[in-house]
């Protein structure tokens, strides 16, 4: 049965990509990290303290840059780069484990009508 309708709809997209990183490179800023962490900028005079704030940072999603050499999709092709443009390192190797995607609808003044 076909029927009339009138309202405003709102589409909402999600891929949810699961990856695994096995020997990589991770890129973080000292300022991201403080900033996620709230981490002292020192500690008894030691500017590196922040190093040990690292994975917390991750954790809560600060942005940062991963380097690897290897890519393996879903369906085990293998695709070779560098994201920085050079190998930091012999090997590191990222695996995609799944990824999905879903659609949701939502609507405001809907009205549906029978012809």
């Amino acid at each position: 049965m076909n029927f009339d309708i009138s309202g405003t709809r709102t589409t909402v997209t999600t891929t949810t990509v699961v990856e695994k990183f096995e020997d990589c490179t991770v890129e973080l800023g000292k300022a991201k990290v403080r900033e996620y962490t709230q981490c002292p900028s020192s500690e008894d005079g030691d500017p590196s303290v922040w190093y040990d704030y690292a994975e917390e940072a991750m954790k809560l999603g600060v942005p940062h840059k991963i380097d690897a050499t290897m890519r393996i999709d879903e369906d085990g092709n293998v695709g070779i780069f560098s994201a920085s443009g050079y190998q930091k390192k012999e090997y590191g190797t990222v695996r995609v484990v799944e990824t999905t995607t879903t659609v949701t609808y939502e609507w405001d003044n809907l009205e549906v009508l029978s012809r």
